[in-house]
């Protein structure tokens, strides 16, 4: 059912819409919709919408919902990925991540890496715009966590992997399958420290092969790898 355009409804009761003053500006003043235009949208929680606007201003617009439908959750695919210097290597990684519908993007901090700050909620705004520009109607969780409790929350997953350029056994990336997680660490690898504390807790170490790959390009590469078989 997706339009040419996907906008995100910040609210909903019963068959109205509503959408604040960031989807206004881009649907009323960039895009120049009107009362009576027709426009598809999501609630970022699996419903994909199509409706007519009611009243549209600068500060939001409203529309009757004239279908709806519930889009299943593809398969989960968690992306934990160690906190950089550099915040638009962070951005330019959850735009993509987004893209490629994972469920969650897990930032955190590690022995090895820079020390980098994440904003928050510009994160969760370059996230919003990447599922609304790809047609998708969930959006992931981003989250900001300690290495320890970032291999804590996801040991449940049966498949969780960990890349790592050290030695050992590792598993080849052509037997990786969803639902699962996937960890990348800093350009400098995990500690010693902290590849023993995700083995303890079931993380299998992971082979991304000869080529070395930066933080960002690592994290994509893999998702892409795992949605796009």
């Amino acid at each position: 059912m997706p339009g040419r355009f996907t906008f995100y409804c910040n609210k909903k009761e019963g068959n109205l819409a509503f959408f604040d003053e960031v989807e206004a500006k881009h649907a009323v003043q960039v895009l120049r919709y009107t009362v009576g235009d027709e426009i598809h949208f999501t609630n970022g929680e699996g419903l994909r919408m199509r409706g007519v606007i009611e009243s549209a201003n600068k500060s939001g617009f409203q529309a009757r919902i004239t279908e709806s439908i519930a889009v299943e959750r593809p398969a989960e695919l968690h992306v934990l990925m160690a906190i950089l210097k550099a915040g638009d290597r962070m951005e330019w990684a959850c735009e993509k991540i987004t893209e490629l519908g994972a469920a969650s993007l897990t930032l955190f901090q590690s022995d090895h890496a820079e020390r980098g700050k994440v904003n928050i909620e510009r994160m969760k705004k370059v996230a919003l715009s990447a599922m609304k520009q790809s047609h998708g109607s969930w959006m992931p969780q981003i989250q900001v966590s300690t290495f320890k409790d970032a291999v804590e929350i996801f040991a449940g997953i049966d498949s969780k992997h960990i890349a790592y350029c050290g030695e050992g056994e590792k598993v080849s990336m052509l037997t990786l399958h969803l639902p699962g997680a996937i960890m990348i660490g800093p350009e400098g690898d995990f500690s010693v420290k902290e590849m023993e504390m995700a083995q303890r807790l079931g993380w299998k170490s992971l082979d991304l092969g000869k080529q070395i790959l930066r933080t960002e390009t690592a994290a994509v590469a893999v998702a892409a790898a795992l949605r796009l078989r």
